[in-house]
């Protein structure tokens, strides 16, 4: 039996055993932590940095993470909704706006952080409401399930996009 470790969330006492995710378990403790890149089948990754929390450990440091990926393997105190995390989440989701201003996941999680508009649209700004969000899901989904590493990220930052080895297009890929 897996041991259980007591974190506190929001408060709030929380056992859960040893190396849960964090998101797992302030999920079970019923606190709603956002993602765009999360799937409960996929492996966790932090793609989209929206599930941030602020957690301090027994010295007393405090530092960001990615609820979906931190396990739990010491007593912790979570903020899950800190002034600070939420000025990360706020711009983040500014961000996403800016580039995927039509794609209704992005506008819902928007709205819900209070983003209305955004300051950075640029000339790669896709219009699409179908675009992809480059959550990753794709990529870990066929390597996971398919057991194929057919498509992956490339380049950086604004210029990272989605494709297969060496750019071209295989008809098999589903």
């Amino acid at each position: 039996m897996a041991d259980k470790i007591t974190l506190t969330i929001n408060g709030k006492s929380v056992t859960v055993p040893a190396d849960t995710y964090l998101l797992a378990a302030a999920r079970d403790a019923g606190v709603d932590i956002p993602t765009l890149c999360h799937h409960k089948d996929l492996t966790p990754n932090g793609t989209c940095r929206l599930c941030i929390c602020e957690v301090t450990d027994a010295r007393g440091t405090t530092k960001l993470v990615t609820a979906c990926n931190y396990p739990i393997r010491s007593a912790v105190t979570v903020q899950t909704h800190s002034e600070k995390v939420l000025k990360h989440r706020k711009l983040l989701a500014e961000m996403y706006l800016g580039r995927y201003p039509n794609v209704f996941a992005i506008k819902d999680l928007a709205k819900k952080l209070g983003v209305n508009e955004s300051r950075f649209a640029s000339e790669l700004t896709d219009e699409n409401p179908k675009a992809c969000i480059l959550c990753g899901k794709c990529v870990r989904g066929c390597a996971e399930f398919i057991q194929e590493n057919m498509i992956d990220f490339a380049g950086r930052g604004i210029k990272r996009d989605i494709t297969m080895p060496f750019g071209e297009v295989d008809g098999m890929c589903v």
